[in-house]
């Protein structure tokens, strides 16, 4: 198949890039509001401090406080990657607030999230080139059958986190001795993707310190030099908003439940939690191996035979940077990473997780079974995934398999992703994007396979889907709220999910609660 593979998945992605316009006008993502915010300040009026923007666009959860001013909880490192969206944004819709917070997320996720994604997809193949058979897969189930797909396409920081730690990992580590000048620049990368997320810093870590040997005295201290850079323009960027170097913008925070958790251990995060393992890992919900089961491939990777010389630094940076991550994290009192698709705090380091899956691939595809089993997880991945997206790509983190028990009904009510593209077409692009990924992980997963093998996958698929869909959404009152509001307010379907609570409202707090849902969903959007 030559490189057709690869330009079909990345047509398949750029295609989705382009035709999504991930805005709800009545869903607040904190997440990426904060950030939008804070570029339209800096654009608008020369401030960090995004005051004027929250009483403009509206507040949300993700806000810190200093000495009376808001700027959002987040770290800096997306922030410039944002601007030229804002100030296109700040020029184009001057007089129309909504419009220009749209075209500022929706610019500054294309630059920020979707660019940095395809180029890691670019890195990735890169990567794997030596393995003919595991790569080519390894590199499409990341791509079109992963979390980080529907991460391309909200401006969180995880696509350019992820880019950029393998981007490290690949000029410290690839296949030749890097000299001082790739040392520099892998610093530079590496702490950049500190700055973009904070908890990256362990896993950037463990390549740095897998690369020692290699680097040598010069390439150490060129290595040293790159990373000051970030690391000085956070401190800049503390200084201005928090009052020093050290004073991040997670100890300031404004929302009650966030404030108590950064109390806890280090800034929220204590010691690891078999808990935490456990959930980021094999939750419903959240674990990893439910939403992309390939990753078991990972173990595979790790303990094949080594293929090129002075592949221990490579073998351990590889599986020393996504275990930190994994372990650290589980420590996190909010492990879950509130409504997502997946895993999101494991997503940086996920790349060099698929570098192994590859490997493990490699020798799984050798085997008839090997290769049936294979494509059952790639097409699971992608089942999970693709209903998400193309429903409401922002499940709460106690919805488990939310692409059988959340995203059905929405699209039975005819929700779909905010784009620029009537509904009627949207549906056919999107079911044409989903089936093409689809066949693309099924012939991948089986290379010269005979017919029955993906007769047998696809069933085995299909009996795993209809298990699936016998599970039932939790009968909790704040599950059965959640599900009501997004089906009613975020997602803008039809009316009457939350009236439906009514008879459940047995007390007036519960009363109260969908009486307010009901009144904010038929008030004009702010």
């Amino acid at each position: 198949m030559h490189g057709t593979w690869l330009l079909l998945t990345l047509g398949i992605v750029v295609v989705l890039q382009l035709v999504v316009v991930n805005f709800w006008t009545r869903f607040e993502s904190p997440n990426e509001r904060a950030r939008a915010y804070q570029a339209l300040a800096l654009v608008s009026r020369g401030s960090l401090e995004i005051g004027a923007e929250v009483e403009r666009f509206g507040g949300m959860e993700d806000i810190a406080i200093a000495g009376g001013r808001l700027f959002p909880n987040k770290a800096p490192g997306t922030l410039p990657l944002l601007l030229p969206g804002a100030l296109l944004a700040h020029g184009l819709a001057a007089g129309d607030a909504e419009g220009k917070l749209r075209l500022t997320l929706v610019l500054g996720r294309l630059l920020a999230a979707s660019l940095p994604f395809v180029v890691c997809v670019l890195l990735l193949a890169r990567s794997t080139a030596s393995l003919p058979r595991g790569g080519p897969l390894a590199v499409a189930a990341y791509t079109l059958g992963t979390p980080a797909l529907a991460a391309s396409l909200l401006l969180f920081s995880h696509a350019l986190t992820a880019c950029l730690l393998l981007a490290g990992y690949l000029l410290l580590l690839g296949s030749s001795r890097p000299r001082w000048q790739a040392g520099m620049l892998a610093g530079f990368l590496l702490g950049w993707a500190v700055v973009c997320e904070y908890p990256v810093a362990l896993p950037a870590a463990a390549v740095a310190l897998a690369a020692l040997r290699r680097l040598g005295l010069r390439g150490a201290l060129a290595f040293s030099a790159g990373g000051l850079v970030p690391l000085a323009v956070l401190a800049a960027y503390n200084t201005a908003c928090f009052g020093g170097p050290f004073a991040f913008s997670t100890g300031h925070e404004t929302y009650a439940s966030f404030a108590a958790l950064v109390k806890q251990g280090f800034f929220g995060i204590s010691w690891p939690t078999l808990g935490g393992l456990a959930g980021l890992l094999f939750s419903p919900s959240r674990g990893l191996a439910v939403w992309a089961p390939l990753v078991a491939l990972f173990v595979i990777g790790a303990l094949v035979r080594p293929r090129w010389p002075g592949e221990l630094g490579a073998r351990f940076a590889l599986t020393a940077a996504p275990l930190a991550l994994l372990v650290v994290m589980s420590g996190y009192a909010n492990w879950r990473g509130g409504w997502f698709p997946g895993p999101r705090y494991l997503l940086p380091a996920l790349p060099l997780v698929f570098v192994l899956v590859a490997r493990g691939a490699e020798s799984a595809l050798e085997r008839t079974w090997g290769r049936v089993l294979v494509a059952l997880g790639a097409l699971w991945g992608w089942a999970q995934l693709w209903l998400v997206v193309a429903s409401f790509p922002f499940p709460p983190e106690d919805v488990p398999l939310p692409a059988f028990t959340l995203a059905p009904g929405l699209l039975a009510d005819g929700v779909l992703i905010p784009s620029w593209l009537p509904s009627s077409v949207l549906a056919f692009v999107l079911a044409v994007l989903a089936l093409l990924a689809a066949l693309q992980l099924l012939m991948l997963a089986t290379p010269g396979s005979r017919r029955g093998e993906r007769l047998v996958a696809v069933a085995l698929l299909l009996g795993a889907l209809l298990l699936a869909s016998r599970v039932r959404p939790p009968r909790s009152w704040q599950a059965s709220l959640e599900r009501a509001v997004i089906h009613d307010l975020y997602a803008g379907g039809p009316k009457g999910a939350l009236e439906a609570l009514r008879p459940r409202a047995e007390t007036p707090a519960r009363r109260a609660s969908v009486e307010m849902w009901i009144t904010r969903r038929d008030a004009p959007p702010h």
